[in-house]
């Protein structure tokens, strides 16, 4: 094991869940990344004054250092929601940073989410389907089978263990970085009885299952995408430039960092989705399928990508002839998509 990249779904996961697991890897010399797909801001515990977004932000960035993490990466997914967040979209995050740091292994909940909570479950899903193809195997943290029912007959709360037989690494463990780290999330830590107990029902052990690395499930393919070493405003005019050289003209222009930083005070990375249309293949569609206006129009985003890249999507147009079951649709999608596959060819020029 030469560094770990640990996926969570909330600020607090890396803490209150796998906090003794980092702190082992870290004291064994592993470098960690933690990477979190939410600010966490729909928690029902709110401990401390403040926008709970911004305020476990922050709290996960001092605990990240309590644990001795060498990167923390926050995306801006909405919490409680995260199942409906598009898997490629989620998949696509962590994939960016296998390729980043290079990780010989991930980290993550066990699939079955361990608390019950639905974004746990679709984090490690992306967790999984990305280590898969990237051929590396997945550490999944794991709570015993007797532990679980014993919080749950102790608080009513919805944990789903495992058995011993399936609990295939044990791990002796320090919890003094990981208490520290836990008290960073002051939002989150102040009132759990559940989370006290759970630790005390543990000791100094945690549990693991190694789920060796293979291909997931492939979610249905909807996206066209280049990756660009480019900056973010100069690869926003090429997008426009490429789509008119291919008869699509932009109708509409939603800018997600400028609406959710105005709306809601979340941050995240520049985001702009382009509602692109080509009049002709618009005109023909609707002609087969009336509804077909719900797919319209082709929306194509453009978003930074890590430092100094940009990455470049487009909605395939075979997504209509996917989801509407009309295969008289097909020549259609097949313009739009040869025409879209050309735009972004040319970027990638």
């Amino acid at each position: 094991m030469t560094g770990v990249l640990a996926v969570v779904a909330h600020p607090d996961d890396e803490s209150f869940g796998l906090g003794a697991v980092i702190s082992e890897l870290v004291g064994r010399g592993i470098p960690v990344t933690v990477l979190c797909f939410t600010h966490g801001e729909a928690s029902t515990l709110h401990g401390v004054g403040g926008d709970l977004g911004v305020v476990r932000a922050h709290e996960l960035a001092t605990a990240g250092q309590a644990l001795g993490v060498g990167r923390v990466d926050l995306a801006a997914y909405a919490d409680g929601a995260l199942s409906a967040a598009p898997l490629p979209d989620l998949i696509g995050q962590v994939q960016r940073l296998i390729d980043a740091v290079r990780p010989s292994h991930l980290l993550a909940f066990d699939p079955n989410g361990v608390t019950g909570h639905p974004d746990h479950r679709r984090a490690s899903r992306a967790a999984l389907a990305a280590a898969g193809a990237a051929g590396r195997p997945v550490l999944a943290w794991v709570v015993p089978q007797h532990v679980a029912e014993r919080i749950n007959a102790e608080f009513g709360t919805a944990f789903t263990g495992r058995p011993d037989h399936e609990l295939t690494v044990v791990l002796d463990v320090s919890r003094r970085r990981q208490r520290r780290a836990i008290a960073c999330h002051r939002s989150q830590s102040i009132d759990n009885p559940v989370l006290l107990r759970r630790l005390q029902l543990l000791g100094d052990r945690e549990h693991l299952m190694l789920i060796p690395p293979h291909p997931q499930e492939n979610p249905m393919s909807y996206g066209i995408s280049v990756r660009l070493n480019a900056a973010f405003a100069p690869t926003v005019e090429r997008v426009r430039a490429a789509l008119k050289e291919q008869g699509f003209g932009v109708l509409t222009e939603i800018d997600l960092r400028a609406t959710l930083r105005a709306k809601i005070g979340a941050e995240m990375e520049d985001y702009l989705i382009l509602g692109a249309c080509n009049p002709s293949l618009a005109h023909r569609a609707i002609g087969i399928d009336r509804e077909i206006g719900l797919l319209l129009p082709c929306n194509v985003v453009v978003r930074a990508d890590g430092t100094g890249h940009t990455l470049v999507q487009a909605l395939d147009p075979q997504v209509m002839v996917q989801v509407t079951g009309r295969p008289e649709l097909k020549d259609v999608a097949d313009e739009g998509t040869t025409r879209l596959r050309a735009a972004l060819d040319t970027l990638a020029a």
